[in-house]
């Protein structure tokens, strides 16, 4: 597994994990980016996505692919080390061809609108009124 971490306060770090995470899928790797760029302390209900989440997707050319995660909050904030369940819900991939004419942070909230559509009425812990 491999990870970048990206500092807010330095622009010229953050362009650079952009260039290198940029370069590793165009070569055929996978990344897993939180778009929220942080952890939530709301339960399952999502902050705002940060368009630069989705800036190495856009560079790359490459299909973006929403991932719900649902109570995985849980396991951070109950101080507990028990078992519990998660549930991963991998959503319908956004085709370059869709957002390549899209600024990043417009494709930022059309992920979220997208997730929250979808999740809304299926998935339990999640409530229509944050869409």
């Amino acid at each position: 597994m491999k990870a970048f971490l990206i500092d807010r306060e330095d622009i010229k770090q953050s362009m650079q994990v952009i260039i290198n995470v940029t370069k590793e899928v165009k070569s055929g790797r996978n990344y897993l980016i939180f778009a929220e760029g942080t952890r939530s302390k709301n339960g399952n209900h999502p902050q705002e996505f940060k368009g630069g989440s989705f800036k190495a997707a856009m560079k790359a050319k490459c299909p973006i692919v929403p991932v719900a995660l649902i109570d995985s909050y849980k396991a951070f904030d109950t101080g507990s080390a028990k078992m519990l369940d998660v549930q991963i819900h991998f959503l319908k991939p956004m085709e370059y061809e869709e957002y390549k004419d899209m600024k990043s942070t417009e494709i930022a909230a059309e992920v979220k609108k997208e997730e929250l559509r979808k999740q809304s009425g299926k998935m339990p812990g999640i409530s229509k009124e944050f869409c």
